[in-house]
This record gives C-alpha cells, structure tokens and sequence, in this order.
C-alpha cells in the first residue's frame, strides 16, 4: 500500500491491498480527476461508531450492527467544498444516490460489522450470500418512517465497494438537459423515481449516473416506455410474467399515477 495523505484519521492510499478497502473515485481535494484512492476497513471501523439494534436488516429477527454515519464519515475525509452528494457503487454494478436532503434527513450510515464480526467473518448466520465489503443503509430505529419512503431498498445496498463524492446539480445535469430540458410536470415526477430507484440498475439519458447491473442501454427502455406502454407498465410491476427468466425487481406497488409518470420521464414528454 502506498500512502499518500492523512485525512483527519484516515490514511489516502494509492493502491489497493485487501478485498475490505473502500475505494473513493473522486471528489477529494488534492486527488486528481480520475484517480481512485482507498481507505482500509481498519480505519473505517476505526472511526466513532454507534451500535444499533436493528429487526430484518440481513437476517430475520434482531440483530447487533456497528455502523458509521455517512455525516461522520464524510467530516474525515478532504471532500472537495462543491462536493454535497455521495455516489455508492456495489461489486454486481448495483448503484445507490444519496443527495445532500437525503443525507440531512434520513442518516444513512455505513455498517462495519454484524453482530460483532466485521466482513473478513461474514455472511452472517443465516445470511447465504456476503453482503461486503460495506453495506449502506437507512432504517426506521433511526429516523422513524424510513420503511415508507418509495423503493427505500434502493437505499440500502449490499456490497458497496466503491463512493465518489459529486455535486448533485452536476451529477444530475444530463436528467435537465436536450430532450429532458424542459418537460411537463408529470415527467419531472417521474425524473424523481427514476434518480431514486430505476437508476440503481440502468444509466439514464445522456449518461445519466447509474448502475448497470440490468446491462439494458436506457434506448431500450425508452422504445419499450414510448411504443410499447402497455408492456412496459406490466414488465416494471411484474417482469416474470412476461419473461420467466427476468431478473428485476418486481414493482407491485407502483401506482397508476406513478407508471404514467415514470413514463413520462422516459419519453421525454414536453412541458410546452
């Protein structure tokens, strides 16, 4: 490992040197445009921690999580001043946003151990998958109501293993602009959805930040949400009926109201 610089108590290094680091793709000062920097699980776990007693989180029933708070996390690290969103990526191309209201008001934090095990003994008992290196999550113990936020599993994504730091305005700008400059009221609710859910799995328009774990070019989706409506409000609530070996997320609980505008959103459907 190859240090490079001291962030509060958090050493920047340079290269990688265990499965359980943390890397962070920009928005640090002093870290040049595209250079990764890591930080070891030892000082993430290093830092204040809280513990919390949470029902569900990875196995049914209670269980014992040591977590850091994104807040906290954030204060030890050289964030650049622009800087007020973070971007988590996870080893399968999974992808969660956690814009700066996001931050403020629902305190997702990082969780470093399960149960008193950090990730080198997970999964935990129970679990038949490892959710590491690093799990982000929100929950209700924290900020009562959390479980009734629209699709909060997108905020709370196993497997993280890579964060950047971005300004939400930039990060979001190909959602405002060509065809999605000016669209109707409808279709901006539906830019909502989409930044908060459907991008976990698909790029948006333009290049739009997301995930790929779904491997679909948004062109695709948006023929499908354009030509072929009625398919697409189906596929999205339950892929499986149409295409037994589909992997995605069903979505039962869209309303109407929320398909058209999601719709909308794809489409690029006119404000004029």
């Amino acid at each position: 490992m190859a240090p490079l610089a001291n962030a509060g108590d958090l050493t920047l290094s340079t290269e990688s040197s265990s499965p359980y680091d943390l890397a962070i793709l920009g928005g640090l000062d002093g870290v040049p445009a595209g250079e990764t920097r890591y930080v070891s699980w030892d000082e993430v776990a290093g830092l204040p921690t809280t513990t919390l007693e949470l029902t569900g989180e990875f196995v049914p029933g209670k269980q014992e999580v040591t977590v850091v708070f994104v807040e906290d996390l954030w204060k030890v690290l050289p964030v650049a001043a622009e800087a007020d969103t973070l971007l988590a990526w996870c080893t399968d191309d999974y992808f969660s946003i956690y814009p700066p209201e996001f931050i403020a008001k629902q305190k997702p934090f990082v969780v470093v151990k399960i149960n008193g095990d950090g990730p080198d003994k997970w999964p935990p008992e129970g679990l038949s998958f490892n959710p590491g290196p690093y799990v982000i999550s929100v929950a209700d113990e924290v900020v009562p109501g959390t479980r009734a936020i629209l699709d909060v599993g997108h905020k709370r994504p196993w497997g993280v293993d890579k964060i950047k730091f971005v300004n939400e305005d930039e990060a979001l700008a190909p959602a405002f602009a060509g065809e999605w400059s000016d669209v109707s009221e409808l279709a901006a609710a539906g830019r909502t959805i989409w930044v908060n859910s459907c991008s976990s799995c698909h790029p948006g328009p333009g290049g739009l930040v997301g995930g790929n774990k779904s491997q679909r070019p948004f062109p695709v989706l948006q023929a499908h949400a354009k030509y072929n409506t009625d398919y697409f409000r189906k596929y999205v609530r339950d892929p499986k009926s149409l295409v037994p070996s589909a992997t995605m997320e069903p979505h039962p609980h869209y309303t109407d109201a929320q398909l058209d505008a999601l719709v909308a959103f794809i489409s690029a459907e006119s404000g004029e």
